[in-house]
């Protein structure tokens, strides 16, 4: 694909029109593969879109990637970024001396390794008219400020041999990033495509998403007590969405050296596929294979990962992640039920807790709310999202 070219396959299902402008595909009460609609994710005083979340295909080497997705999208990374607190915080941040040495470092370590992948934020920087060292420290938003605390994710598994295997992941953020939210599928010179939930002015992959070698991730922030030095988080999980095989995302996902901590959610949706919880730190990792039930909000689980007594050692749990596990610990015991994605969707539309309930929604100072909520069936190669909130979000199937 040459270069600000962006692929005009049909993605969607019969009876969806293609938007005007380069390669936005709109779902308007279309999924792929059906033309019904469920209750839209937008309503009166909703910052979610009207029409939903627009589908953007892009592909080509990497620089053009980056590029494409900053002129499809820039109307809406291009404002978002202006109204950004974390952006304006990184900017400050990069402008003091130390400072802008900390994210030099930062992109050395990921030059290093991903050379790729720093080339789609050099295209996406270009595509914006940003100096490339403002957006790639926005890549480090995490490691520069600890940001993100009130927001967070959980994700229910059952993951059983031969028998039902089902994750359902809630996506939250900051509701500063619901009016600018997408999906991406993507074709990179791999040949490994992939399709996420991405994030305005990110590198994809921390959003839920899945690749054509069925291998799925989602990720749950982790809070750390230190930043090191090393790779940033981003550019770690934009890695794993080119994994050819579960093993091969094992090993992207714990790559070193590595800035800041990780919890990535790894599945494979093959008719036999595993499903692994991967708990990653800077000093250490740690790896579950999921037989049955399987809960994770925003801290540190493992054993291995923890202290004496089960103390927290390597992170600093914060009250939205704790709140969110206790009001779903209980309910996900062995006496539940599950039958299909609703039995997931139920528990993770719950508001008991709130604000920091399962299903976010914004309460005065506290920003996060759910963006989306993501469901992965073994031997299904495609992705059920319910836009925003899954208590009255609309259900959308996308698929490879």
């Amino acid at each position: 694909m040459t270069d600000e070219r962006v692929s005009r396959r049909r993605f969607l299902g019969r009876g969806c029109r293609r938007a005007a402008g380069l390669g936005l595909l709109p779902l308007v009460g279309c999924a792929a593969g059906e033309t019904g609609g469920g209750r839209l994710a937008a309503g009166a005083g909703s910052p979610f879109p009207r029409a939903g979340y627009p589908l953007l295909e892009v592909g080509g080497g990497h620089r053009e990637i980056g590029l494409q997705i900053a002129r499809a999208m820039g109307h809406e990374i291009g404002p978002f970024l202006d109204r950004s607190a974390l952006f304006r915080g990184c900017l400050a941040f990069l402008r003091r001396n130390e400072g802008r040495r900390r994210v030099q470092e930062f992109a050395a370590a990921a030059r290093a390794r991903f050379p790729r992948f720093v080339a789609e934020v050099e295209g996406m920087a270009a595509g914006l008219g940003l100096p490339f060292l403002d957006l790639f420290a926005y890549q480090c938003k995490n490691e520069i400020r600890e940001l993100g605390r009130e927001a967070g994710c959980s994700t229910l598994v059952t993951w059983r041999p031969v028998r039902l295997g089902i994750l359902g992941h809630n996506e939250d953020g900051s509701v500063d990033n619901a009016p600018a939210m997408f999906l991406l599928r993507v074709s990179p010179p791999s040949g490994v495509e992939f399709l996420t939930l991405a994030y305005p002015g990110l590198l994809p992959g921390n959003g839920p998403g899945f690749n054509s070698r069925g291998i799925v991730q989602t990720t749950n922030y982790i809070r750390p007590r230190r930043v090191a030095r090393g790779i940033p988080r981003y550019l770690i999980s934009r890695a794993v969405m080119e994994a050819r095989s579960l093993e091969e995302a094992v090993a992207l996902a714990t790559t070193s050296p590595r800035a800041f901590p990780f919890h990535h959610n790894l599945c494979d949706l093959g008719p036999r596929g595993r499903c692994l919880s991967l708990e990653t730190h800077p000093a250490r990792w740690d790896m579950l294979e999921i037989a049955g039930k399987y809960l994770h909000t925003n801290h540190f689980l493992h054993p291995a990962m923890l202290g004496p007594g089960g103390k927290p050692v390597l992170d600093r749990p914060y009250q939205s992640s704790l709140t969110r596990y206790a009001v779903l610990r209980p309910r996900f015991g062995p006496e539940f039920e599950v039958t299909g994605r609703g039995s997931l969707l139920s528990l993770l539309s719950l508001h008991e807790g709130r604000p920091y309930s399962p299903c976010r929604h914004p309460r005065g100072k506290v920003r996060g709310i759910t963006l989306g909520t993501a469901f992965f069936v073994r031997g299904e190669r495609r992705m059920v999202l319910y836009e925003g909130n899954p208590c009255r979000g609309r259900r959308r199937e996308v698929s490879l």
